[in-house]
């Protein structure tokens, strides 16, 4: 657990009590509200450089009381992607990767390319089905951005050897999701003959079939909510949030799906993100709790002691929560205590 540090000197100055309004008050047990600071929110940061038309959701899923508190919401939004972001990217790398390793060790390096990756419902006088098509353009469309990529950076010009890396980093994430469709699942294709070198963690079934199914539409999932994430859209937004505690749910749930597909791929992968305080931080960010600090409504906990700053540490750490805490002296002895 990290807080805050270089602290004993200044706490050792200020006083034991906090007088108000005539009043002393034990410092140990005092807490104030936040103000929000004052802002041009209209004309200037919701009529013109927010728009009213994007904060219109935020009006009516959220309810905040004021323009201070519709901007926070929309703040803690961002705050949520940024949270999130590491997650996202995770999982998709960490698939990826995973897919591409099995197969390389099967079949050689560029696997997808040659007619080796064959799939289920081939026959020569046909094309090949939507899912497969798109697996094979996908890698097309990476061979050639990496090429171009590589000839900006050299300066150089004509045709680029594709390099295996490279063009497996150059993939969209839908390929990964085309990549576990049931054409692939048969006698001599990927799956089910890859399945367990790709996902070495518990399996929910053992039907190889029904486990093809579940990554598929773990990945699908996640893929559309990281689109959002990655666009500026709200990450909240779904069909059926009609209220915050909705968004929060909603916002949960995806987390706990990266986490399963994660903890699918390999247990060490979850065991990384929480080491770094990456998943808690993801969970952490999707709490009233954090929407009222961004509104500026959150409570603040006025420290003058060591013991009081202990106290706060250990219920950040306990409940997973971002406290906002004050030294008596003004809003410049402002600080937060995040758990680690």
């Amino acid at each position: 657990m990290e807080a805050i540090t270089n602290l004993a000197a200044i706490l050792g100055r200020t006083p034991a009590v906090v007088n108000r309004n005539g009043r002393q008050w034990p410092a140990l047990f005092s807490s104030r509200c936040s103000m929000p600071p004052i802002l041009q929110y209209r004309p200037v940061l919701i009529d013109a450089l927010i728009s009213n038309e994007r904060l219109s959701s935020y009006q009516s899923v959220f309810l905040p009381a004021d323009d201070a508190g519709l901007v926070g919401v929309y703040l803690w939004n961002a705050h949520v992607c940024g949270a999130l972001y590491p997650l996202m990217s995770s999982v998709e790398i960490t698939l990826r990767n995973a897919v591409d390793q099995a197969l390389v060790a099967g079949m050689g390096r560029f696997w997808w390319a040659g007619g080796k990756l064959r799939y289920r419902s081939f026959a020569a006088d046909a094309d090949a089905p939507h899912r497969v098509q798109a697996v094979r353009e996908n890698f097309a469309r990476a061979t050639r951005t990496y090429g171009a990529e590589q000839r900006r950076r050299h300066a150089g010009r004509g045709n680029v050897a594709p390099h295996h890396a490279g063009v497996i980093a150059k993939t969209e994430f839908s390929t990964w999701e085309f990549v576990l469709d049931d054409e692939f699942m048969g006698r001599g294709l990927i799956w089910p003959k890859y399945l367990s070198a790709v996902f070495r963690g518990p399996w929910p079934a053992r039907q190889a079939g029904v486990m093809l199914a579940h990554t598929r539409d773990l990945v699908a999932t996640l893929r559309e909510f990281r689109n959002r994430l990655f666009h500026h859209e709200p990450a909240w937004k779904r069909y059926g949030v009609l209220t915050e505690q909705d968004a929060l749910l909603h916002l949960r749930e995806k987390i706990g799906k990266a986490e399963s597909l994660l903890a699918l791929i390999h247990p060490e992968s979850v065991r990384l993100l929480r080491a770094n305080g990456l998943l808690q931080g993801a969970y952490r960010a999707c709490t009233s709790e954090e929407i009222r600090r961004f509104q500026h409504q959150g409570r603040i906990h006025e420290v003058d002691s060591l013991s009081k700053l202990a106290s706060l540490v250990d219920r950040s750490r306990g409940r997973n929560r971002t406290l906002q805490a004050a030294m008596p002296g003004g809003r410049r002895r402002r600080f937060l205590i995040l758990p680690r």
